[in-house]
């Protein structure tokens, strides 16, 4: 018995990982499932005054606190980078310092002939399903197949 205590103390759920929920501070969230659970507590407590912070979704502060947090917010380096265009690389990236020579012309034509599905069909015995016509042409399309099927399995 105390073997299975120690255990589960060595593998149980790190409390450390989880977040406090701004809502209820009873409530813990592992960060994966926070933005879902805020959704939903958000829900249960209309009446709260929380605001979501601009550089971060899940953060959540009260109206009074949301001034300050806005100036400390740790994901705010990411709207600082997009104000300084200097700091972030260039838009474009840097041209291939090396050619590679080919005697392969892609531009001509090829030595074979090309290959038309329609014609193949048509010489073959494949089944062809008429789309996007009127009822009376896939009738008409059908008994010409049928008729087709026909001469070409007498040989």
């Amino acid at each position: 018995m105390v073997e299975d205590k120690a255990y589960y103390a060595v593998s149980g759920p790190n409390f450390e990982e989880y977040i406090v929920c701004p809502y209820d501070s009873v409530h813990r969230i592992l960060p994966l499932r926070l933005t879902y659970h805020l959704v939903r507590c958000a829900k249960n407590y209309p009446s709260s005054k929380m605001v979501r912070c601009p550089f971060n979704t899940t953060h959540m502060h009260s109206v009074a606190n949301m001034q300050k947090h806005v100036l400390e917010c740790p994901n705010r380096s990411t709207l600082e980078r997009y104000k300084m265009p200097d700091v972030l690389p260039p838009v474009e990236p840097r041209a291939c310092e090396f050619t590679l020579e080919s005697t392969e012309d892609w531009d001509a034509e090829p030595p074979v002939k090309t290959y038309n599905p329609r014609k193949y069909c048509e010489r073959e015995l494949i089944i062809r399903n008429p789309q996007g016509k009127q009822p009376a042409a896939r009738r008409e399309f059908r008994e010409r197949e049928r008729r087709r099927f026909l001469e070409k399995n007498k040989f």
